[in-house]
């Protein structure tokens, strides 16, 4: 059972670390496309193809991560939008960025989660929801504000 436990853990370890290397060869294409679709496809772009393989990469990276370290959902929703602000939008950039920042913000709730009520310590998770919450409730605003 162990040995089948290990062997999990390193094919998606794998499975992460290739879904990684591939989105950071992609880096141009993922700002050419946040250009727009016209403008990318007039630059030469097969705008469908890399925003399914892009979503692809997206969903084999989600699934894989949340198989090999649990439920901490909110790391990948809040980060991301945190890092854009801090360094915009360029992709070479912003990725390697959302790795370190994301993992820094992990690191700090965890530290947090068990330090509020010790001698028990609160679920990381927890304490991301509640931070976590206000933000996209205050995205979602936000959003609404700016559209006509």
């Amino acid at each position: 059972m162990k040995r089948l436990l290990r062997l999990i853990a390193v094919s998606l370890a794998l499975l992460i670390l290739c879904g990684i290397a591939a989105v950071c060869t992609l880096t141009n294409e993922l700002d050419v496309l946040s250009l727009g679709d016209d403008t990318a496809h007039a630059l030469g772009l097969r705008v469908s193809r890399t925003r399914n393989g892009m979503l692809t990469l997206a969903a084999l990276l989600a699934g894989a991560s949340v198989s090999f370290a649990g439920i901490l959902g909110f790391v990948g929703l809040i980060v991301p939008h945190i890092a854009r602000r801090i360094i915009g939008n360029e992709s070479g950039r912003l990725i390697p960025f959302c790795a370190l920042l994301g993992a820094g913000f992990t690191a700090i709730c965890d530290l947090a989660a068990r330090m509020i009520f010790a001698p028990y310590e609160l679920p990381a998770g927890i304490l991301m929801s509640f931070l976590g919450g206000p933000f996209f409730i205050w995205l979602l605003v936000r959003r609404k504000e700016r559209q006509p």
